[in-house]
């Protein structure tokens, strides 16, 4: 006779016996740095103070704002906020984690703006780390420029180097590839993203490249998917919003 509690315990049996890929979600997963805009300390055009503080993350442009990275992932289609907290260091004032669907998931640290040099350092040491072999990992900065700022310089003898690894590697910030790639290259790690222009590194972007990399996006798909982003919400031609990403010799 087939009772209720037999049939729980053929279930359970079954569940036991199904090998671990058969239920086990793809281990995708993104760290994204964030420096905030900050007025003070930053060599940048100055934006309205409110979303101008690099010590407030609640409505800093890169974070908080509308096109912030904790505000846009939390909104978008797709996504989730798994938790936030606050004051992890001096340094990052908030991390937050997020998912997307069932295939990737993303923790971001939002950066005290007048730490700029630290975040960049940190983002190097990243992509220096060779990624898990069990893992799909991509490290990417957000935020201004530093290396375009002379005070910054210093911390570039600081860039780790490290043997070839891969891991993917993304700057959202102006004119990247000129002022990062070599020193990514140096660290081991491929940067599969940068900018060729002057741009705004809004969370639109790293949105559009999280999902081609959680749906194993190739390179020149990434850079076309952070391209029509871009276009989309900067209200430009497609043409205009993709030579931001890809080199205008570039086929």
């Amino acid at each position: 006779m087939i009772t209720l509690r037999s049939i729980c315990l053929l279930s359970m049996l079954l569940v036991g016996l199904l090998p671990p890929c058969a239920t086990a979600a793809p281990n995708t997963h993104i760290y994204v740095i964030v420096s905030l805009v900050d007025n003070v300390s930053q060599g940048i055009a100055p934006v309205p103070a409110k979303i101008g503080n690099g010590d407030d993350p609640r409505t800093n442009l890169y974070w908080g704002a509308l096109y912030g990275v904790k505000t846009f992932l939390s909104k978008a289609a797709g996504w989730r906020k798994l938790g936030c907290e606050q004051d992890i260091s001096d340094t990052i004032l908030e991390r937050c984690q997020f998912a997307w669907k069932d295939k990737l998931t993303v923790t971001a640290d939002a950066y005290r703006g007048s730490r700029i040099d630290q975040a960049m350092l940190d983002f190097m040491q990243q992509a220096a780390t060779p990624p898990n072999a069990a893992e799909r990992e991509m490290v990417v900065f957000i935020g201004h420029d530093g290396l375009m700022d002379e005070q910054n310089l210093p911390i570039i003898e600081r860039f780790p180097k490290h043997a070839g690894h891969n891991k993917q590697a993304v700057v959202l910030a102006c004119m990247s590839e000129e002022f990062f790639s070599e020193h990514l290259q140096a660290a081991g790690s491929k940067p599969v993203v940068t900018t060729f222009s002057f741009m705004a590194p809004e969370a639109y972007v790293l949105e559009a490249i999280a999902r081609g990399f959680a749906n194993q996006a190739s390179e020149a798909e990434l850079r076309n998917s952070a391209g029509t982003a871009y276009a989309k919400y900067q209200r430009i031609s497609a043409k205009a919003g993709k030579s931001v990403f890809i080199a205008k010799n570039s086929n």
